[in-house]
């Protein structure tokens, strides 16, 4: 048979396969490398209500669609054009890489796969913005998140300045790009997100109110989390833990921030005087909820972009719900047998 080059479609159901293979994989070897250090905290995880897990896995859910709304209006402020259920696609996968590989990588596949939705040769270019705008609200809205959870003294005034900071700093590019008339440079192009902004405020409306939604979003499942382990005051303990868990995201170099996560929960909780039993436990299973999240949406990602057929994104839908499901029910089951 005479050798043909392979069609976009082709490599991406090939990427999906191996994406999905590897996902088979992680959930197969995880809970053998738990072992025996956390068995304490994982016959409390028996404990935990499932229905406060499930509500978690679906507000984990509601968040990433979220922030992939909020990346499709960014993409709109270049002159990109994308539907929403395109735009959670892209979003997704790049979830699913951040959940299997190390170092962030899936922030780098969504630029690369949002891209596609501009113009032109210098529009991995003008993509490349799109984060640095976006984390920049995000870190604005966390420094409100702070200074709401300030009374705990959990966490150093230092890190709210910080947050806000890289906030303000975006709002000054803003305004400086907004008068500035587009450079010849490539590096210029990067800031195009920056200047629709800067000459039109109002139009980061639409995204910012979906990063305010995904933001709230990610709060209530990590309550809801906590509160399936029986811990009190669960949303004082959330508005403290998803700062936490994004400054801690920095220097995180693992899979789905596997281990930090954990241990900045267990931390948190402990300091608010939780058991340390209960608060590991937590940590695990908020990891736990999040990752599992992840790979269900990503893999649900990758087919609806692999084969964008209507039947193949009906069944996709059904799929993911019932995988999103059992992998809330089953993960947490599995960890509580390690005991």
């Amino acid at each position: 048979m005479p050798w043909r080059p392979r069609t976009v479609g082709e490599w991406w159901s090939l990427a999906a396969a191996g994406l999905f293979l590897l996902a088979i994989a992680s959930l197969v070897a995880v809970p053998g490398l738990l072992g025996r250090p956390i068995e304490h905290a994982a016959s409390t995880l028996s404990g935990a209500q499932p229905l406060w897990l499930g509500a978690s896995g679906g507000l984990f859910a509601l968040a990433l669609i979220c922030s992939s709304c909020a990346w499709r209006s960014a993409l709109c402020l270049c002159g990109g054009r994308i539907g929403r259920l395109e735009a959670g696609a892209r979003y997704g996968i790049g979830s699913l890489v951040n959940s299997l590989l190390p170092g962030h990588v899936g922030g780098a596949v969504r630029v690369a796969l949002f891209s596609r939705g501009l113009t032109g040769s210098e529009r991995l270019w003008v993509a490349s913005g799109i984060p640095a705008a976006i984390g920049a609200a995000r870190a604005l809205l966390l420094a409100v998140l702070v200074l709401a959870a300030a009374g705990s003294g959990l966490l150093p005034p230092w890190t709210a300045l910080a947050l806000a900071a890289a906030g303000g700093a975006a709002v000054v590019v803003c305004a400086w790009a907004g008068r500035r008339k587009q450079g010849a440079h490539r590096f210029a192009r990067v800031l195009d997100v920056f200047r629709a902004v800067g000459r039109s405020p109002f139009s980061a409306l639409p995204g910012l109110g979906w990063l305010v939604c995904s933001v709230g979003a990610r709060v209530l499942a990590v309550a809801a989390v906590v509160a399936a382990l029986g811990v009190r005051a669960p949303i004082a303990a959330a508005l403290v833990i998803v700062p936490a868990l994004a400054v801690a995201a920095f220097a995180s170099l693992t899979p789905a921030g596997i281990g930090l996560t954990s241990g900045a929960v267990a931390l948190v909780l402990h300091a608010r005087g939780a058991d340390g039993t209960t608060a590991l436990a937590a940590g695990i299973a908020l990891s736990a909820v999040e990752t599992a999240v992840g790979l269900t949406l990503g893999i649900a990602s990758g087919l609806l972009l692999a084969f964008p057929s209507p039947a193949v994104r009906r069944w996709t839908f059904v799929a993911a719900s019932a995988c999103a499901c059992l992998a809330v029910v089953l993960g947490v089951g599995g960890l509580a047998d390690l005991a």
